[in-house]
């Protein structure tokens, strides 16, 4: 085999690796954002971790693949947060942005869920859509013995900015309903 050959086939070789390892790591991505999500009912006691000293945040006992930082926190209700993704450098955020949104996407468009894209709360970020997951309510309370439904939870990406440290942050909240 000559040398050029045996270069083209360790290429050929490690593209279908990296693309193998995506396939995978997007897997294991929608594994566990369903994980929290399917615990939101439960008000996320089956995933919360050890609490911080600072009251109302939880540290998370699930990694979701791609994360820095996550918590759970408890201020006007109990939600999941995760950043994916930090920089200094605005210019930066569009290819982390469109990666995190397409893994959304893929993941929570296939179990029923439909986006709806807000302008962002920053300025200077319109480019940069809010991104809200929701499903249809069940009829069916989540306890047979409840007299009311809970709603289901719901899932949302943005982009913040941090005028203090000069950094922007995409995150991913997974709210308990």
């Amino acid at each position: 085999m000559s040398f050029s050959l045996f270069r083209r086939f360790l290429l050929l070789l490690f593209a279908a690796s990296l693309i193998t390892s995506f396939a995978y790591c997007q897997g294991d991505f929608c594994k566990a954002v369903m994980a929290i999500t399917h615990d939101a009912p439960n008000s996320f006691r089956n995933i919360k971790g050890t609490p911080f000293k600072a009251k109302g945040m939880w540290e998370s006992g699930i990694k979701v693949p791609g994360t820095i930082a996550s918590r759970f926190v408890f201020t006007m209700g109990l939600y999941y947060e995760g950043a994916f993704f930090q920089t200094r450098n605005k210019e930066e955020l569009k290819p982390a942005y469109e990666k995190y949104k397409a893994l959304l996407n893929d993941c929570l468009t296939a179990k029923g869920y439909t986006l709806t894209a807000a302008d962002n709360f920053y300025p200077g970020l319109g480019d940069f859509k809010k991104l809200i997951y929701m499903i249809e309510e069940k009829d069916e309370p989540v306890d047979p013995k409840a007299k009311h439904t809970l709603p289901p939870a719901h899932i949302s990406m943005e982009v913040e900015y941090n005028k203090e440290v000069g950094k922007y942050t995409i995150v991913m909240f997974i709210f308990e309903h």
